[in-house]
């Protein structure tokens, strides 16, 4: 992978190209014998930005899902806000499309992220992401509870569509799953409305 792919996906389009979504640095403390960092504290990022109304439904979860290199897995938009990061060294391509009604709809945004990032994604907009590492282990917080029962809220887009413009890396090698192969393109996606969210 070269660095020149990487550099031009970090100056990509602006994470303000979907309304809502904050990116985070987060400082990660080190030595030789490893590191450590606060992955997300309430007092001190509420001054930075990060929205109160994500803790108004008292209902926190943190998932984490354990995936390795090559691996491409979105575009899914769930009933629920989210912050993401990642848990060790891993580094993934990160993608996000707004599937909710009004003018950025269809908007993307992709950058790289390694364990000094931190998003904060609105829901209504897609999250999907791609393994640069042997491995990753992908977090989110979420304000909701995770069941499969949730599922048919979920809103989807199609990873390869033309139309969304996003250019994953090497991505005729990549591994995905045939569900996510078979979401509908950017077109036949019906726009979240705010009921729906």
């Amino acid at each position: 992978m070269t660095e020149e792919f990487f550099e031009k996906k970090l100056a990509a389009q602006p994470i303000t190209a979907i309304p809502g979504m904050i990116a985070f640095d987060i400082p990660v403390h080190g030595d030789n014998r490893g590191w450590f960092k606060e992955n997300f504290q309430k007092e001190k990022m509420l001054p930075l930005g990060f929205p109160e109304s994500f803790f108004k439904e008292d209902k926190l979860q943190n998932n984490v899902s354990l995936s390795r290199k090559g691996v491409l897995r979105g575009l899914h938009a769930e009933p629920w806000d989210k912050y993401i990061s990642v848990a060790d060294n891993g580094r993934v391509l990160g993608s996000w499309v707004d599937l909710r009604e009004g003018d950025s709809f269809g908007h993307v945004y992709q950058t790289v992220i390694d364990a000094s990032k931190g998003i904060y994604v609105p829901r209504g907009v897609a999250n999907g992401f791609q393994v640069l590492s042997e491995t990753v282990s992908y977090s989110y917080l979420v304000n909701d509870y995770w069941a499969l029962d949730l599922k048919p809220k979920y809103a989807f887009v199609n990873y390869a569509d033309p139309a969304l413009g996003i250019e994953w890396y090497d991505v005729e090698n990549a591994e995905v799953s045939e569900a996510d192969k078979n979401h509908p393109l950017l077109k036949d996606v019906v726009p979240l409305t705010k009921e729906q969210l």
